[in-house]
């Protein structure tokens, strides 16, 4: 995807970096609300996390590199 964005020009540059940084916000507001969800769900004694995957998996992936894969 083409944005038609010149960033040798100064306008270019500038825009980049507004672009750069509205993203940047957005993420640091999605990070902020979901800890304060998790905050709410963690007081209301609901919380459970994530299970844990690795050991689960570390047979499987043992096989993949006997595999020969990365």
């Amino acid at each position: 995807m083409s944005l038609g964005l010149d960033t040798t020009t100064a306008t270019g540059k500038l825009m980049l970096n507004v672009l750069g940084s509205v993203a940047q916000f957005e993420r640091k507001m999605m990070l902020e609300r979901q800890r304060e969800g998790i905050r709410k769900v963690r007081s209301a004694g609901r919380y459970k996390g994530r299970q844990p995957n690795a050991r689960r998996l570390s047979g499987r992936a043992q096989e993949l590199l006997k595999e020969g894969l990365s």
